[in-house]
């Protein structure tokens, strides 16, 4: 990042310093650069402010009365609310000892005294990044834990919904010929209790398996014709047919494309079929 007078950053920073007039230095420098500052003589009024309203970034000097910037910053690392605030030392103290206590301290950064504003303004933009990153990340994260969590609910919602209903239902996907692209046979995605008693097969036996083909053949060849037909042309099928097996009796069957595939429902009509026959025998 090139130092650049008229760019304006954004940030809340918290300047910590007993000598005035580096604060008042390095306030004007962020200020200019549209930074949000705020300005303590002591240690302790560092930790105060900070609770007040937490800043996203801390310039902290080393030597200071009473509470010099190794014991603030371990403070604020102690912290459960503060401890995640970047720290940067500023300090006249050019020593590798001191430097490697800042960093044991919990600073994330370091510079050096007489500095140069180009510096300050890179380490400070540097490490506000990083925080910016790390909350979009946080942000994310509980995004996708609440789509997930969403996403729960709804299947269980809809897998209420379809055991609880008196009508077959099932959504199946097209298994094709990878030479020719036909479609062979259907592949179960989704189905419910009812199906399942048609098959004679528990719901966990058949997802993911095909055997529409295989079943349709033992009394209605026609109607695996008429599923292809409805993936092919989309083209819905409101069909009423016999079904001789167990349990035998009249069923409406309504098939909708979905995608490379279909969803079905399967009614029982046998009743309605018996009095239908009454009724006209009647007549």
């Amino acid at each position: 990042m090139i130092y650049n007078p008229s760019l304006e950053l954004t940030g809340n920073i918290l300047l910590v310093d007993d000598l005035p007039e580096n604060l008042q230095l390095l306030s004007d420098l962020l200020l200019t650069l549209g930074y949000n500052v705020r300005s303590v003589t002591s240690g302790r009024m560092a930790l105060k402010t900070a609770k007040v309203k937490r800043p996203d970034l801390i310039l902290l000097d080393i030597k200071m009365p009473e509470m010099d910037g190794y014991e603030v910053c371990q403070a604020l690392k102690e912290d459960e609310d503060l401890r995640d605030i970047p720290v940067i030392f500023i300090s006249a103290l050019d020593d590798v000892f001191d430097k490697v206590k800042a960093f044991w301290s919990g600073g994330v950064d370091y510079i050096s005294k007489p500095f140069q504003r180009e510096e300050v303004v890179v380490r400070l933009e540097n490490q506000l990044t990083i925080q910016r990153q790390k909350r979009f990340l946080q942000d994310e994260i509980a995004r996708h834990k609440e789509t997930e969590e969403m996403l729960y609910q709804s299947r269980a919602l809809v897998t209420s919904v379809l055991n609880s209903v008196s009508d077959g239902i099932a959504a199946l996907q097209a298994v094709r010929d990878p030479t020719t692209g036909d479609i062979m046979d259907f592949r179960c995605l989704v189905l419910n209790p009812m199906i399942a008693r048609f098959f004679d097969r528990s719901r966990e036996d058949l997802i993911g398996k095909l055997v529409v083909r295989r079943f349709l053949e033992k009394f209605n060849r026609k109607l695996f014709e008429k599923l292809v037909n409805v993936v092919e042309t989309g083209a819905s099928m409101d069909e009423e047919i016999y079904y001789p097996l167990h349990p035998p009796g009249w069923y409406q069957i309504i098939a909708v494309k979905l995608g490379d595939g279909f969803t079905v429902t399967i009614r029982d009509i046998t009743l309605r079929k018996k009095s239908d026959i009454d009724t006209q025998s009647h007549n």
